[in-house]
């Protein structure tokens, strides 16, 4: 379909093609990583020391330096979560999915077009608050009843809600396009056991996908009723902010696994080719997804102990909290494992940033585990520790991506990217997460 006279031009905007499609998810992610670096970077000047004031934000725009600072805050957290580190591991999937599984193409490349452009235009529209007015401003969870037109006359929350139903969008038509790609497009001599890791933790991804977005669908709609319409879903007489709650963290923390399942199958790709070993304990690593895709779905009330939830209920969360560590312990454990005997060349970058990974993740995962306690999370919650343990999580899930993009950037883009720079990429990556 040739609607514009530049053929490059033509090609990027009316391909479908799923090579092009993850090549531009993997350059629209970065752009959004960006903003996001942006944003982190402005919040740290903020905090570089106590009563800092706001006289450095006078060139914001508006009148409410504060309330710019809360917008970075919120934009901040929305951006790097849902419109950069999950959707790059779609740029991945997009690309090697169908050639890792014998696929000519997704099973539906038009509605995977799609996919991408409303992603895209998703996290515009809701980073686009800052030119209208003033971005969102009730930090990125939206609890309520900050997000009620009493605390949040403005456009912003308005912006950043029709970005998500555009991202939501996203989600539902690409993970349909997965499953049915994965489960009815492989090579007929391809068994379902003997697909690629990196394809099977993709597989259990956008299964746990199309379970949660339809929830936050559902409260992001609520909440426009309340917004819009004068409906009283989240009004705090009705106890609309332990509602919001439970919606959102039951959308919220798998999310988290949505994130890391990708990078995992990447580590898993990674590791037996530089340690010149069969992956150990495949079968197991898939037994282990399964549980830990089902309990990350089931113990979303450990973001909510401190709301006086029923105290039997929040035994039972901190229980499955505890458990959801063992299937990827396993994991980890066997990774480890596959280096047994072998003889690694360190000289590797996708296996550096692969070793990287592992340890700050072993960090991210234990700080976890102390959260499972009621007691301890009372007095850890809104602590850095807790900022801490989200970011060396978040942290070991970028390094992870990186070593994915020094393994595939040869077969994306037809040649090695530079091995003194990316040395140096590696140990400030790595010393930064550590120091932030």
């Amino acid at each position: 379909m040739n609607i514009f006279k530049n053929p490059a031009l033509n090609r990027w905007l009316t391909t479908t093609d799923h090579k092009d499609v993850g090549m531009m998810y993997f350059f629209a992610t970065l752009l959004f990583g960006f903003i996001g670096l942006v944003l982190s970077l402005l919040i740290r000047i903020q905090l570089y020391q106590p009563n800092n004031g706001t006289a450095w934000l006078d060139w914001a725009p508006g009148d409410d330096a504060g309330a710019f600072y809360n917008s970075m805050v919120t934009m901040h957290g929305a951006v790097m979560v849902l419109f950069f580190v999950s959707p790059l591991s779609f740029a991945f999937a997009n690309y090697v999915v169908p050639l890792q599984i014998g696929a000519k193409d997704m099973a539906f490349p038009r509605l995977n077009a799609l996919s991408f452009w409303t992603f895209l235009f998703g996290g515009l529209v809701a980073a686009s608050g800052f030119v209208f007015g003033g971005a969102a401003d009730v930090g990125w969870t939206f609890y309520s009843p900050l997000t009620s037109l009493e605390y949040s006359p403005g456009n912003g929350v308005n912006l950043a809600g029709a970005g998500l139903v555009l991202l939501i969008i996203s989600v539902t038509a690409s993970t349909i396009n997965f499953i049915v790609t994965i489960l009815y497009h492989r090579q007929k001599n391809m068994d379902i056991w003997d697909m690629p890791i990196f394809t099977w933790t993709i597989l259990f991804t956008v299964i746990l996908m199309l379970t949660i977005f339809p929830i936050l669908l559902a409260a992001i709609l609520m909440l426009v009723g309340d917004r819009l319409f004068e409906t009283v879903f989240f009004i705090d007489e009705n106890r609309g902010s332990i509602l919001w709650g439970h919606l959102f963290w039951f959308f919220g923390h798998p999310e988290v696994y949505v994130v890391l399942l990708p990078e995992l199958g990447m580590l898993a790709e990674i590791v037996p080719v530089f340690a010149r070993k069969p992956l150990y304990g495949k079968r197991y690593i898939i037994y282990s997804l399964i549980v830990g895709t089902v309990l990350s779905v089931i113990v979303w009330v450990h973001h909510m102990f401190i709301t006086g939830i029923n105290p039997t209920f929040r035994k039972f969360e901190t229980i499955g909290t505890e458990l959801v560590s063992v299937p990827f312990g396993l994991i980890y454990l066997s990774l480890l494992a596959t280096f047994y005997r072998s003889k690694p060349n360190w000289n590797n970058l996708p296996l550096v940033f692969v070793m990287g990974a592992i340890g700050i993740f072993l960090v991210g995962g234990i700080t976890g585990v102390y959260l499972s306690s009621v007691a301890m999370d009372v007095n850890l919650r809104g602590s850095y520790y807790l900022v801490a343990h989200f970011h060396y999580t978040l942290g070991a899930v970028a390094v992870m991506t990186l070593g994915g993009i020094y393994y595939w950037y040869p077969k994306m883009f037809g040649r090695l990217m530079d091995q003194k720079l990316g040395k140096w990429h590696f140990w400030i990556t790595f010393v930064g997460i550590n120091m932030t």
